[in-house]
């Protein structure tokens, strides 16, 4: 993922690969992360659920960051990508990424 929090490349439609969101920079040091979610919206003014464009895996705490497969997406939608880490010491964290689902080259 690049520093504007969009992941690139695009996301193929009806790919199926391994995301991830580490978060290592708000996380203090020294508290771990205990559980992760992950969800998905419409890019839109109002958010609306897409979590039923995508198959979604479960999610993998890997040190400070979370892993998830994921397949699935609608070509030419934009998404918000919503992961929430749980920290070890009961902390919620939520992070927003955007991720375009549009064929690749």
């Amino acid at each position: 993922m690049s520093i504007n929090r969009r992941y690139t490349p695009n996301f193929a439609p009806g790919e199926a690969c391994l995301l991830g969101m580490d978060f290592s920079y708000v996380i203090p040091p020294g508290v771990g992360i205990a559980s992760g979610t992950l969800h998905f919206f419409n890019n839109l003014a109002v958010p609306i659920p897409a979590d039923a464009d995508f198959v979604v895996g479960n999610v993998t705490v890997l040190g400070r960051v979370l892993y998830c497969p994921v397949g699935g997406g609608s070509e030419g939608k934009d998404y918000q990508v919503l992961w929430t880490a749980t920290d070890t010491d009961g902390g919620i964290w939520p992070r927003t990424a955007l991720m375009l689902c549009a064929p690749t080259s």
